[in-house]
């Protein structure tokens, strides 16, 4: 017969499992939303924007866990951080499944409205780079590793740099085609939603870090105040 003890671990390690389906899913969601964008694949499109149900289920489902771990178990310390910490992960990850969501229904709207099936700007890199960091957030998540946690924010000016110069390319004076102004702001908002994913991401990064010291450090502005300097090994 299994004791109180034991059912509180087993739920614990459930619940990490459901964090990692959940992150999973939103990964997919971001990869097939980028592609849908890239390629005019209306097929992954609605593929991406069904999913959205899925994640918001999930997102209720891991927060009733949490909500019992908390009444029944009164949890202490590190295992205390941990699931305050699955309540905020949830809720990136939610919103990250919106942000796919919102650039599937764009790749939608550049076919049906715009007739156009490739993007307007090459965004193959801010997609590579921004689901990069989702995952590894993930992977530190799952392996408690600060220092990769760390990489993530370091990463997470590299997509701000790529973010900026697809902007400029969007807003440059050379697109006088007004049939191209309304696409290329639409454009624009897939964009910044990619953005955003990684801005997602670098959040669960900090809470890894909470998780693992006890310490809640905003990670990103302090790379940016210490200069920016990357990692040594780099």
């Amino acid at each position: 017969m299994q004791t109180t003890r034991q059912t509180y671990h087993e739920e614990l390690g459930g619940l990490e499992r459901l964090l990692l389906q959940m992150g999973t899913l939103a990964i997919d969601m971001v990869t097939e939303a980028v592609e849908s964008l890239k390629h005019g694949d209306l097929a992954l499109s609605e593929k991406v924007i069904a999913n959205d149900d899925v994640v918001d289920g999930m997102d209720q489902q891991i927060e009733a866990l949490c909500m019992r771990l908390l009444a029944l178990q009164q949890p202490m310390a590190k295992d205390l951080r941990k699931i305050g910490t699955a309540m905020k992960v949830i809720t990136d990850l939610e919103r990250i499944g919106d942000h796919a969501v919102d650039i599937a229904k764009i790749s939608r709207k550049m076919v049906h409205q715009f007739f156009i099936s490739k993007p307007l700007v090459d965004v193959s890199a801010l997609g590579e780079m921004t689901t990069s960091m989702l995952r590894n957030s993930l992977e530190a998540l799952v392996r408690h590793d600060t220092n990769l946690a760390k990489q993530i924010c370091v990463d997470d000016d590299r997509v701000d740099d790529e973010f900026k110069a697809l902007r400029e390319q969007l807003l440059s004076p050379q697109r006088e085609d007004i049939s191209r102004t309304a696409a290329s702001a639409y454009m624009l908002l897939a964009v910044v939603a990619l953005e955003r994913i990684a801005d997602h991401a670098t959040n669960i990064a900090e809470r890894v870090y909470y998780i693992e010291t006890g310490h809640m450090e905003h990670l990103a502005r302090a790379h940016r105040l210490e200069g920016g300097a990357p990692p040594s090994g780099e």
